[in-house]
Parts: structure tokens; C-alpha cells; sequence
């Protein structure tokens, strides 16, 4: 290629271009469909697996067809013109999904439909990405031979552009712009990369049609920019129906609000948090709680307040102070709008304080102690609300009650008759609250509420004194009677419930890096939905990590027996490499946003952070390979180097493995949101950096063993994405809930492993 047609190369540009664009589409869409599927992290593993799938057989059918496509620089014009158009149509149909793919308004997604809505959705900017990415190594590899890095400046151009796309997201879009005015934003840069690519130039007549779609696809996003309001408003109704009042996207959330003639409903990333007015669910979560305490002077609300809790609280006489603790500061503001005057005035009560941060931080941070804490933040259906549920954060929560101090909570109960997967779930719960408190007792119902006390406060389950209690304090509730109370508190519903969780003294504790009870909502989901899957994931919950990595082991063998009987096969090898380690890159990615969500709980800040270290790392690896070339000018060293990079690869979790240790508590209690930012988002920079330089090793690898140059990166791209998403989809659903971040990193470090003796038989 000579030095103009590499001044006037499109690839580079158009590559970095679409690695900007597939990462803030990429959070986009895991965005929108976490409010679609309830925030069911089950739906993110889904999201992964059919986003980087689409995205390898985009690039390994442009490996396969590139040789026959004559005007490439115009082929990579049409494609990223195709890709402005699909940015904010992804959008759209995600929000228009409940009536495309016959989702009943309020329920949750089926199995089916969650795969299926998984799968169709990606379709639309997935294979674009993959193909210019195949499209720009042949474009770039022309002329080049075969020891030549000059293709690998176009992963590294993906890699940046991702980075910049991730860093631009975190620190510019997410706070200025909805995901809808961000499809766009991105879609015109696109299009404007587009239109210099396919600018007239003299005697180039073979354009016209490009030229023409480019300017049909810039007057359709034109078209939505200026229409931007009505289609943003249009688009939520399709997701929320008639009754919507307001929705926005915060850095926390995405909180949508629906508005009936006496009442207001909030939701948050589609999950249902309270409804005002609601006065028996209050009476039930404040009363009832209040009731326990003799003379509670001192509260802690951990969640709440919007629902009318802290009002309702206030009618106890001898409150003194209320701390109120909510993780999204925009959450109260845009809530409090839709409120009755009666919350908003129990919010501006003297004694109450609030404090806009995470209850976990609060917890770890504040010393005060308080008669009675109350925690209203959400079932443990997902990764992010199992949290506030686990032992180390129970055990803090006591570190804060005085003598005679009260904590309770409530979860879905299963009411007068509960099922197997139900009972597990109360099961595990109810262990992991006796490892903290010495005194826990169980109401049963719809809502099951967990009481635990410090061994100097017996818990009252006494109808009677209860009763007395509320006529001491003057209170006049309408749903809390004394009929009621003698009805909740039988001794026959308290019998069964006792019988229910006694059989199940073994159940496993919900730890902060085991999310057990996340689990066992699962199992709770997919009973409810396909008897099938609560079957397999029952069946896979039994297979215990040893069994699994001894199973692991023995697969190793097998490998390698593979690989070392007959003839060579290594470049079969590193294929494998490279697809292990896809995939070990996206499980580790996982892992860092939630194990940061456990210890900080905002994750989707965190998320857009994360991913951008990590493509930042892809490109500085890239780059230090194409810096060191000189060492393998027959490719001979690089074989040696990327069997020393697969070892590093296999050390890395195991390195990981220290921080997550209990050893290492006083250090991750002591690290600040700043603080722990940062070492995340490095970490994930050190995972890309391993990443970046081993699929580079991979290609001069394979191509010294004898593979054609211009199809290996696509092919190469394509197994990577591959791996990817096998791990994305493993570890959402399974791995993760299953066996825990400590348990994952060893089963990485293993699957790593077995890569290791195919590579060293060199060709």
C-alpha cells in the first residue's frame, strides 16, 4: 500500500468509529433491557451471549466473503451509514418490545421470550459491527505480509474507539442525554464519518447508490432528532402503557412513574418499589415493626421513605430521630413531585435526616446505634438487591442496634402453602439471619417479615401485647387490629412456618461474593415460568464445585491427548486458546461489576467505566505487541510468547482470588467509592491489557503456522466473540449465582490451564 492510499485509508477510522458506537449501543441496550426483564440479571447473560454472537458471525462471514467485494472503502460508507440508522431503531425496539414480541404490560418475560427478545434485538447493529471489523483487517492487510503487524492497528482502532466510547458515555452522555438523544448523538458522528468516506472525488462514479442510501439514512435520524420529544414520550408509553406519568434515566436507575386517579406507582429498572398510597402495606412494614419496640426513639429506614414509611412512623410517639438512607439522591427529587403533601412533610420533619448514598456505605461508615432498623429496598430476585440480604451486611446492621434493638424486613412469603424452591429460599434466608442475630422469628403470609433482635430483646409474638401497645401510643391504624394481629401471629401459622424453615437447618448461607438467595429467586422465577429449566438448574446446583473441577481436570487430559497424539494441531489450539480466553475476559468483566455493585451499589455507573478500562487495556496490549515485532520476524518467537502470555492468562484470577478473600475484608471496608472506582477500573484495564496481547500473539501465531493473514483476524475476531459470549451467558446464569466470585476465578484459572500443553507442541 503505498503512502497516499494509506493517508486516504478508511479503515482505521472507520473501525475506531465502530467500536465507539458498538460500546455506548452495546450499554444501551443492557440498559433498556433490564427495565424490560425486571432487572433479572439472567436477562444481562442473555444480552451479552446474543450482542457478541451476532457480532462473530458478522465478522466471520465478512472474513469469508472480503476477497469478493470490489469497492471496500464504499462498502465500509454503506455500512457504517447502516449503522447510524440502527442505533436509534435498537432503541425503539426495545422499548416497543411488549407489544412486538406480545409481552403482557406489567408481567415478567417468559424464558422463551427473554431468549427470543435476546437473540432478534442485536440483529440489528451486531453483524454491521462484526462485519466492518472483518472488513477492515482485509482492507488493511492489503499488501502486507505475512509477518506484518499493520492489521493489528485495526483491532487496536476497535479497542479505543471502545474506550473513548465508554469514557465519553460515563463522564458526557449519561448525565446530559436520554438513551434515545444518545442514539442519536452517536448515529450523526456516524454519519458524518460515513459522508467523508463516500465524498465525490473525480472520475468515481461507482458511489451514486451508497451516496444515496447515506443520504436517505441521514434524513431518517434528522427526522427523529427533530421529532426527538414526542418519539422519547411515545416510546415509554409503549413501554409503560397509558397510565405513565414521568420516566428518566439517572445514573443509578432508569425510574418510571405511573399515575391513577388516588394513587402513584414507582418503578425502578422495571422493578415495582412501592405505591402511594398504599396504607395496609405501610401499617404492615411499620407498624408492625414499631410494635416490637417498647419505646423506639431512634430509627433507621434503609429505603422507604417515598412509600409513606417515615410518615407513618412519625405517629409513634417517642420518636426522636429518623436517619432515612436512599442510594439515588434523583430518585427522592423526581418522586417527590408525584407525592402526596403528607410524605413530603413527614421529609421535611426536623427529625428526620436523610442521606443520598448507598446503605451499605452508610453502614460501614456511620457509628450511631438505633432502637429499631427497618430495610425496604427490594426483593433479592436479582444480583443487586441479594446484597442488602447477606450475611456480612446482617452482621453490620447489628454492630448499629442498641440494647434491645430491633432489625426486620420482609420478602415474598409464598403465603399459607409454600412450595419446595420457596421454602429453600425462606430457608437460606432465615440461616443467614440466625449467623448474625441470636433471636430471628418469622411471620408468615404473602409477605414473609424476618424480626432479629440481640439476645437482650425477646420478640413479641403476643397478639395481646401488641394490641395493648397500640392503645398506650394512641395510634389508630386501620389495617393493624387486634383481630388481625391474633390472625398473623396464630400459633398454627407460626407452627407451620417454624416446621417449614426446621427442615431446612442446612441451607446455605447468602454470603457477598456467594449470592445464594440470588440463586434460589431464580430457582423461584424459573419455577413459575418453565418447570424444565428449575429442573436444570436444580440439577446443576447439585454438582458441587470439586466435582466440577475435578471434571475440569479430566477434560484437561482428554485435550490434551487431543492435541498430542498424530499430527500437529496448532493452530486448532490456538483457536481454542483464543476462545478461552474470550471468554475468560467477559466472565471477569462480569465479575468486576458485580462484586463493585456488592461493595458500592451503583454498579451501572461503574458499568460504562469497566468496560472502557477494559478496551483501553485491548488496545494497550495490541500496541505492545505491535511494538515488539522485531522479536519474531519468522514468527517463531511469537509462539513462545503466547504460550508465556497463556500462563499469565491462567495466573490472573488466581491473583484476583486474594482481594475477595476474607483475609482482605478490613481492606475492601476500607477502601472509599473513589478509591475502590478506580482499582476496579484498573483491574479490568490489566484484564484487557492480557487480553489485547493475546489475540494479537494468536494472529502472528497462526499465520506463522501457515493461515492466511487476511481472513485470521476476522476468524480469530470471530472465535474470540464466541468464548465471549459463552462466558457472558455461563456466568450470568449460572456460575456466578451457583458458586460464587471466589469459586469462578478458580474455575477461569482452570479452563485457562487446559489451554496450555496444546500450545506446546509448536508447528
Amino acid at each position: 500500500m503505498s503512502r497516499a492510499a494509506e493517508v486516504s485509508d478508511p479503515s482505521f477510522p472507520s473501525i475506531t468509529a465502530a467500536g465507539f458506537a458498538a460500546t455506548i449501543a452495546q450499554v444501551l441496550l443492557l440498559r433498556e433491557l433490564l427495565v424490560l426483564f425486571h432487572g433479572n440479571e439472567m436477562s444481562t447473560g442473555l444480552a451479552f451471549a446474543g450482542w457478541l454472537l451476532w457480532t462473530s458471525l458478522g465478522s466471520a462471514v465478512a472474513a469469508r466473503l472480503c476477497s469478493r467485494i470490489p469497492s471496500r472503502g464504499h462498502t465500509l460508507g454503506l455500512l457504517l451509514a447502516l449503522l447510524a440508522v440502527a442505533l436509534p431503531a435498537l432503541v425503539l425496539l426495545v422499548r416497543g418490545a411488549r407489544w412486538v414480541f406480545g409481552i403482557p404490560s406489567g408481567e415478567l418475560a417468559t424464558i422463551g421470550k427473554m431468549v427470543l427478545v435476546s437473540l432478534i434485538v442485536p440483529v440489528l447493529v451486531c453483524p454491521l459491527a462484526g462485519a466492518l471489523f472483518g472488513l477492515c483487517w482485509a482492507y488493511r492487510w492489503t499488501g502486507a505480509d505475512a509477518s506484518s503487524t499493520r492489521p493489528l492497528k485495526i483491532y487496536l482502532g476497535e479497542a479505543l474507539g471502545a474506550a473513548v466510547g465508554g469514557i465519553f458515555f460515563y463522564f458526557v452522555l449519561l448525565r446530559l442525554a436520554t438513551a434515545l438523544q444518545t442514539a442519536i448523538v452517536v448515529a450523526l458522528l456516524l454519519l458524518g464519518l460515513s459522508g467523508w468516506i463516500l465524498r465525490p472525488r473525480t472520475g468515481d462514479s461507482s458511489a451514486r447508490r451508497p451516496r444515496l442510501f447515506w443520504l436517505l439514512s441521514t434524513t431518517a435520524v434528522l427526522v427523529v432528532a427533530v421529532q426527538g420529544s414526542y418519539i422519547e414520550v411515545s416510546s415509554r408509553r409503549w413501554q409503560w402503557g397509558e397510565h405513565l406519568a414521568a420516566a428518566r434515566d439517572t445514573p443509578f436507575h432508569n425510574v418510571a412513574i405511573l399515575r391513577q386517579p388516588d394513587q402513584i406507582t414507582v418503578f425502578t429498572n422495571g422493578l415495582w418499589l412501592f405505591t402511594l398510597p398504599d396504607p395496609m402495606t405501610t401499617e404492615l412494614a411499620v407498624d408492625v415493626a414499631l410494635l416490637q419496640h417498647p419505646r423506639p426513639g431512634r430509627l433507621l429506614f434503609l429505603g422507604g421513605g417515598l412509600a409513606g414509611h417515615i410518615e407513618e412512623a412519625l405517629k409513634h410517639p417517642g420518636v426522636e430521630r429518623i436517619d432515612y438512607v436512599e442510594l439515588d439522591p434523583e430518585l427522592i427529587s423526581f418522586s417527590e413531585r408525584f407525592s402526596s403533601a403528607s410524605v413530603r412533610e413527614s421529609l421535611r420533619d426536623p427529625r428526620v435526616h436523610i442521606y443520598r448514598e448507598d446503605a451499605g456505605r452508610f453502614l460501614r461508615r456511620d457509628a450511631a446505634e438505633y432502637d429499631v432498623i427497618l430495610m425496604s429496598v427490594g426483593d433479592p430476585i436479582n444480583a443487586q438487591m441479594n446484597r442488602f440480604y447477606t450475611v456480612e451486611l446482617f452482621r453490620r446492621i447489628g454492630r448499629h442496634l442498641l440494647p434491645g434493638g430491633m432489625f426486620t424486613f420482609s420478602v415474598p412469603g409464598g403465603g399459607d402453602t409454600i412450595g419446595p424452591a420457596h421454602a429453600r429460599f425462606l430457608g437460606s434466608m432465615n440461616r443467614t439471619l440466625r449467623e448474625a442475630f441470636p433471636q430471628v422469628a418469622v411471620l408468615p403470609g404473602e409477605r414473609a417479615r424476618f424480626f432479629a433482635a440481640r439476645q437482650t430483646a425477646p420478640l413479641v409474638l403476643d397478639a395481646r401485647v401488641l394490641a395493648d401497645r397500640i392503645r398506650q401510643r394512641g395510634l389508630d391504624p386501620v389495617y393493624i387490629r387486634e383481630d388481625t394481629l391474633h390472625d398473623a401471629l396464630s400459633p398454627f401459622r407460626l407452627d407451620y412456618m417454624r416446621s417449614v424453615l426446621g427442615e431446612l437447618e442446612d441451607s446455605p448461607i447468602n454470603r457477598q461474593f456467594s449470592p445464594v438467595c440470588y440463586f434460589h429467586a431464580l430457582m423461584l422465577w424459573s419455577a413459575q415460568w418453565h418447570p424444565g429449566l428449575a429442573r436444570f438448574i436444580g440439577a446443576a446446583a447439585a454438582v458441587r464445585p470439586v466435582h466440577l473441577f475435578s471434571g475440569l481436570a479430566a477434560a484437561g487430559l482428554l485435550v490434551t491427548l487431543f492435541f498430542w497424539v498424530g499430527r500437529p494441531r496448532y493452530r486448532m489450539a490456538v483457536g481454542a486458546s483464543v476462545l478461552v480466553q474470550g471468554a475468560s475476559g467477559m466472565v471477569l468483566q462480569v465479575v468486576l461489576i458485580l462484586s463493585f455493585q456488592i461493595l458500592e451499589g451503583f454498579a451501572y455507573l461503574q458499568l460504562a467505566l469497566i468496560i472502557a478500562f477494559f478496551m483501553a487495556g485491548l488496545a494497550a496490549g495490541t500496541l505492545c505487541i505491535a511494538a515488539l515485532r522485531r522479536w519474531w520476524v519468522d514468527g517463531r518467537r511469537a509462539t513462545g510468547w503466547l504460550l508465556g502470555l497463556q500462563a499469565s492468562v491462567t495466573a490472573f484470577p488466581l491473583l484476583l482470588l486474594g482481594f475477595f478473600s476474607p483475609a482482605a475484608e478490613g481492606l475492601r471496608e476500607g477502601l472509599s467509592s473513589f478509591s475502590a472506582s478506580w482499582l476496579f477500573s484498573a483491574t479490568s484495564f490489566v484484564a484487557g491489557l492480557l487480553g489485547g496481547a493475546h489475540f494479537s500473539l494468536a494472529v502472528l501465531a497462526s499465520t506463522a503456522a501457515g493461515a492466511r493473514l487476511e481472513r485470521t483476524g476476522g476468524y480469530l475476531y470471530a472465535v474470540d466473540l464466541a468464548g465471549a459470549a459463552c462466558g457472558a451467558f455461563a456466568a450470568g446464569l449460572f456460575v456466578l449465582p451457583l458458586y460464587g466470585v471466589p469459586s469462578t476465578l478458580i474455575l477461569l484459572s482452570l479452563l485457562s490451564m487446559i489451554c496450555l500443553p496444546p500450545l506446546l507442541r509448536r508447528p
